[in-house]
């Protein structure tokens, strides 16, 4: 009679495991946002810095490029959009 060997149902890695990033929602909100708790270590801290390094280059070298962004819309310095809106100037009667 062959033994056959016992297999350990191997643990589910996540990402907090893996790189130390846990995300916790705390309260989810009528409008579909939600309020998080996000949590890392040192490893996770640096990883979180270096994506968003890679994020911030990517999206100025598209810019500069002329490349559409996430919206699709090409933004340039020329067409880059305005933080306050332009208010029209009301004509005044004078009587």
């Amino acid at each position: 009679m062959a033994i056959k060997p016992t297999l350990k149902p191997k643990k589910k890695t996540t990402i907090e495991d893996t790189l130390g990033i846990g995300v916790q929602i705390i309260k989810e909100n009528k409008d579909g946002s939600a309020d998080a708790q996000v949590k890392f270590n040192k490893q996770g801290l640096e990883t979180l810095v270096q994506w968003g390094l890679v994020a911030l280059l990517t999206a100025a070298i598209d810019e500069y490029r002329g490349k559409p962004g996430e919206s699709g819309k090409v933004v340039t310095k020329r067409t880059r959009p305005t933080t306050t809106k332009p208010v029209a100037k009301k004509k005044v009667s004078k009587k």
